[in-house]
Order: structure tokens, then C-alpha cells, then sequence
């Protein structure tokens, strides 16, 4: 068993009696069906002595022994459905947990969409079959071979000989040949990660890869991918038949050595008809076991392999939780930097260096620049995704570090370019932003981003699904709902990144009213490419390679002719000649 297993296991200890006890029951059927295959050879032996009687009593021993380990089977099965279940719901909500409460850094840096799917089904899907089926059936298998074995060398120590030369070498020959499957077997698993990423990419971006005609490209990627995990597995199945045909070998010598050797030793007297009986059916539980050595090998790498993938993802540290849980008193400005210094792990050069930034209670402040220049890094950074390297990024008066993440955010709002909605109604969408949100804010806030008309025309209004990612609205309709979602959230502090950037004019114009809404009478930090959306801002910071090159009100940056001014002119804004 491998660490990562071993580990599972240690982590899931509670439960950990209850698999004994299945194990337990597995020892008992051993023995159960050690003692049936011995008065079954008693039986003909009684009944070829003429013992009417005896044989009698020995048929009913046998067939009482068989009943109990039929009892035994229904227990087993009852036992380990209940342990198994409440087990596993546990580990797929750790699993769970652990990605919601995850690093964020380490989440973008090391996982795909599609891979951290398949690690939560897949591969605990295959830990949970191991623990349900394969745990039982094999520790089955192990004890009924080990008893049977125990029990042939007494009824004849020359017939078990032959066992015991052959089975040992063959053993470390399977065992041998099994090692590069758990390793085969976790790159299988990690390509068709990488698959599944791919094909998550595809779906959710229907609309870019036929617009593109980019469908042979990630077509080719999928096929490599599929190619790869192929590759892997045929690799594991060679191995897997090397496996075969040793334990066939292994299997047809002990069986003809068995009838040869047990033909001779009746013949001679040294051994009864009743006892080589006996010895054949218990035989039959060491074949078994035996033949099943090169599956339960396989089978165990392979779950190892699933385990050290599970522990991948739940390995993935939390972000850095701070003690305060909410600052003492309000500030006059919810978001101050200074000297603010930020670099991605992997990267040379820094996202922030030395940033100076203040946001004012009540104040639209506009972050502009060129892409790269760090304006998405500031938004991460205020939303305490990432932590700063060093310099001071205080928020509603307490450094971010100091902060408890969610006690945080709930101070802050965002609505962003993609428009992030989920697979449920108006209704329940809202109710993201504010749980205890009634029926009647719902509408409102609909009515302030100019949606309750379309919400209202649906038979079920507020509580008509929108499909997945809300397939069924517009671009617009779509930024308008999460403006909305921010309403109700009534955040002191705002946060629009990008949030218009993704619309035509008109639909910019529609959905800027409903902005105006959200943002009176609180701060905000607008993220902004087209400077169109920023006209209206108290205050500008033009970054540029992490620093503020140029900040001011609109009309002053303007008036500078500088790279504000050459901005707007870029974009065909009237600027002042």
C-alpha cells in the first residue's frame, strides 16, 4: 500500500473500526469455508466406511457452516454500505472545501477546470469501489487462501509442498512486474485530466472555436491528450499480461502436480478419498487467491495512484486567514496603497512596484493603462486573493493580510467582464449576494437595472431558471443581472473590472445606467480599458509596468496632454484641443 493510500486511510480513522470489522468478517468466512471443505471430506469418508450416521451429522456441519457464512455475507454487505457512504460523503466534501478555501495562487498556477473534475469524480469514485467492493472481496480472497492453505498442509504436508515451492517465486514475479503500473496508471489519469480540460474549454467556448474554425486545433489537443492516457494504459495492460501469463504457468503446474502427487498418495494409503476432497476444494480458495494476485496488484496501484491525485488537490493550502474579523471603526477611505509591491511566483518582473493608490468613501476612482500594466493584479490583490509582497495595502483601515478573508468580501462587491452567473433562477442568483434576501428587494433591484420588464413577462418571473452560465440572456441582460446581484449585496466598496468591455456601445449605454445605480453613495475602483466608461470618475490613475505614471481628476489629466490625453485621443475620444 502506498504512502498516499496508507495516508487516506489514517485521515479517515474514524471509520477505520468499522473497515476491521469488515475485514473481520472476511477472517470469518476463511475460516467458514475451511471448516465446510473438512466435513465435507469427512462426510465421504464416513459415508465410504458405511457410517450411515456420522455422515450424516458431517453433511449437516458442512451445511451449517455454509448458512452461517451466507448470514455473514448479508452482514457484510449491510455493514459496509452504511460505512461506505458516510465515509465518502465526507471526503468529496473536504475535497470540495479544500477548493473553495484553496490558495488562489496555486489553484491559477497548477490546475485546469477539467482536471480538478476528474480528480473529484473519477478518482474518488475509484477510492470509494476500492473501499465498498475491493477491500472486501480481496481481504476475502487473501483469508480464504490463507486458510485453506493452513488447512491442506495438515491433511497433507506432501501436497501442499507443491504449493509452497512454486507459490512464493511466482508471487515476487507478479509483484515485480506490477511496480511501473501505479506510476503508468497516474499519468493515464493525468492526461485524461488534461482531456477533460480540453473538452471543458471547447464546450464552454462553443461560440470562439466555430467562429475561429478552431476546432481541428483543439481537436489535435484533445487527440494528443486521449493519445497519451492510451499510450499509458497500453503500457499498464502489457504489464498486466506479463502478470498473466506467470500466474498462468504458476496455476497449470500446481494443479497437475496436485492430482499427480494426490493420485499417488491415495493409491498408497497414505492419504483418504474424503481428505484429497478436502484438499482439492480448499485448494481451490489458494488458486483463487492466487489467480486474482495480479487484479488485486493492479488494482491496489492504481487506487494509489488516485489517492496521491486526491491528496494534490487536498494538499493545496489555504489562503492566509487573518485574526479581525471587522476593523473597529469606519475610515474615510475603504482602500489605501502605498508602495505597493507585487510579483507572481515564476515571474522576474513585478506585476506592482511601488503602487500608490487611494480610494475615497463615496469616490469613483478609474485604474486605466495598457493590458499587463497590473490592473487586474489590483483588483486580485484588494479582493485578498493574493497578499502583498511588501509596501501597505490597507482596507477599510486594517492591512489585507490582517483581514479574514470572508469577513472581507463581505464589504466587497464585484461585477466583472465575464459575467459570472449560475444554473438557477433570477431568484437564487441574487440570492448569492444576500441569502436573507426578500421577494421584494429581488424586484426592486431588478427594476433599478431595468430587467424586471423581461423577468416579469416569464410566467414564474423572478424564479424562471436562466440555464447555465444564463444561456438564455443577452450580453447585456446578463451584466445587468450581476449588477444587480451587487446591489443587493450593499457593499461599501465596489469593484468593476472591466465590466463593460465586452458590450457594444448601445448595451455600454444601457448598462452604465444601471452602474451609476450601484455605485451612488459608494467607493469604487473601476478597472477600465475602454475609456469611454471612466468619463464620469472622480479620480484617474493611468498605471503603466506596475507603477502610477499619471493620476488626477478626468478634466486635469486632460488638460496635462499627457498619457491620459494620448489615450483617449487613441481611442477617438473628444479631447480638448
Amino acid at each position: 500500500m502506498s504512502g498516499s493510500l496508507l495516508r487516506f486511510y489514517i485521515d479517515n480513522r474514524r471509520y477505520l473500526p468499522g473497515i476491521v470489522v469488515i475485514v473481520g468478517l472476511s477472517l470469518v468466512s476463511g475460516v467458514l469455508k475451511m471448516l465446510s471443505a473438512t466435513y465435507w471430506g469427512r462426510s465421504l469418508d464416513y459415508g465410504v466406511a458405511g457410517l450411515t450416521q456420522e455422515m450424516l451429522t458431517a453433511a449437516g456441519m458442512m451445511a451449517l457452516f455454509i448458512l452461517l457464512d451466507c448470514a455473514r455475507t448479508a452482514l457484510h454487505y449491510r455493514i459496509i454500505g452504511r460505512i461506505t457512504e458516510e465515509m465518502f460523503l465526507g471526503v468529496r466534501g473536504r475535497a470540495f472545501h479544500k477548493l473553495t478555501q484553496a490558495d488562489m495562487a496555486v489553484l491559477e498556477r497548477k490546475f485546469r477546470t477539467g482536471d480538478v473534475a476528474a480528480r473529484l469524480n473519477g478518482d474518488i469514485d475509484f477510492l470509494s469501489t476500492f473501499s465498498a467492493g475491493h477491500i472486501s472481496n480481496f481481504s476475502r480472497q487473501v483469508f480464504s487462501g490463507l486458510f485453506g492453505l493452513t488447512a491442506c498442509v495438515f491433511i497433507s504436508w506432501q501436497l501442499s509442498i507443491a504449493y509452497l515451492i512454486i507459490l512464493p517465486v511466482s508471487l515476487w514475479l507478479v509483484g515485480a512486474i506490477s511496480r511501473p503500473i501505479a506510476k503508468q496508471s497516474k499519468r493515464s489519469m493525468d492526461y485524461t485530466g488534461s482531456a477533460m480540460s480540453t473538452a471543458a474549454d471547447a464546450i464552454s467556448g462553443a461560440l470562439t472555436v466555430k467562429a475561429f474554425a478552431a476546432e481541428k486545433v483543439l481537436g489535435k489537443r484533445f487527440g494528443q491528450a486521449v493519445d497519451a492516457s492510451y499510450e499509458q494504459k497500453v503500457r499498464s495492460e502489457k504489464q498486466s499480461m506479463k502478470m498473466t501469463a506467470v500466474k498462468y504457468i504458476a496455476t497449470v503446474t500446481q494443479t497437475m502436480s496436485l492430482f499427480l502427487l494426490g493420485s499417488w498418495l491415495v493409491s498408497s494409503g497414505l492419504l483418504t478419498v474424503g481428505a484429497f476432497v478436502s484438499f482439492v476444494t480448499l485448494s481451490a480458495y489458494i488458486t483463487d487467491c492466487f489467480s486474482q494476485s495480479d487484479y488485486m496488484l493492479k488494482t491496489v496501484r492504481n487506487v494509489s495512484a488516485s489517492a496521491q491525485r486526491y491528496y494534490e488537490v487536498i494538499d493545496i493550502p489555504e489562503e492566509h486567514r487573518g485574526p479581525t474579523l471587522c476593523p473597529a471603526v469606519e475610515v474615510a477611505a475603504p482602500c489605501a496603497a502605498e508602495g505597493l509591491n507585487f510579483t507572481y511566483e515564476g515571474k522576474d518582473e513585478p506585476a506592482l512596484d511601488g503602487l500608490d493608490l487611494r480610494v475615497s468613501h463615496g469616490k469613483k476612482v478609474a485604474v486605466v493603462g495598457a493590458s499587463g500594466c497590473g490592473k487586474s493584479t489590483l483588483v486580485k490583490l484588494i479582493c485578498r486573493f493574493y497578499l502583498p509582497e511588501s509596501g501597505s495595502l490597507r482596507l477599510f483601515g486594517v492591512e489585507a493580510q490582517e483581514w479574514e478573508p470572508d469577513a472581507l468580501r463581505k464589504r466587497l462587491a464585484i461585477v466583472t467582464q465575464d459575467s459570472c452567473l449560475f444554473d438557477g433562477s433570477f431568484y437564487e442568483n441574487l440570492r448569492f449576494a444576500k441569502p436573507e434576501l426578500t421577494r421584494e428587494a429581488c424586484e426592486q433591484a431588478l427594476r433599478d437595472v431595468s430587467l424586471w420588464d423581461f423577468v416579469s413577462a416569464f410566467p414564474d418571473g423572478m424564479d424562471h431558471p436562466i440555464g447555465e452560465g444564463g444561456g438564455i440572456l443577452s450580453g447585456g441582460q446578463k451584466q445587468r443581472l450581476c449588477i444587480a446581484r451587487a446591489m443587493v449585496k450593499e457593499a461599501p466598496l465596489v469593484l468593476l473590472d472591466e465590466a463593460t468591455s465586452a458590450l457594444d456601445l448601445q448595451t455600454e449605454r444601457e448598462v452604465q445606467n444601471s452602474l451609476d445605480r450601484l455605485l451612488e453613495g459608494r467607493g469604487a475602483v473601476i478597472i477600465a480599458h475602454r475609456l469611454s466608461t471612466v468619463q464620469g470618475a472622480d479620480y484617474i490613475y493611468v498605471l503603466e509596468d506596475g507603477r502610477v505614471a499619471e493620476e488626477g481628476a478626468p478634466q486635469e489629466l486632460l488638460k496635462r496632454r499627457g498619457r491620459y490625453y494620448e489615450m483617449c485621443r487613441a481611442q477617438g475620444l473628444e479631447v480638448p484641443v
